[in-house]
């Protein structure tokens, strides 16, 4: 597999996580919804945030090789 395919593998992997994070605390009956939206927010943003940065910077490197 290329490098961007396992970034992308590896973002579907993470946002599967934190759905399945809230899932189960849902089904346990532990009570999320009572934390902040910003809390919930932030579970998706980081994880898909870091992995746009790592995509931006795969694509760039391979863009210098390709014009080396």
């Amino acid at each position: 597999m290329t490098n961007k395919t396992k970034l992308i593998v590896a973002n579907v992997f993470a946002l599967l996580a934190v759905v399945a994070i809230l899932a189960s605390t849902k089904l346990m009956g532990l009570d999320v919804s009572a934390t902040s939206l910003a809390t919930k927010a932030l579970l998706f943003l980081i994880p898909q945030v870091g992995f746009i940065y790592f995509y931006v910077k795969s694509t760039s490197e391979e863009n210098k090789k390709v014009l080396a």
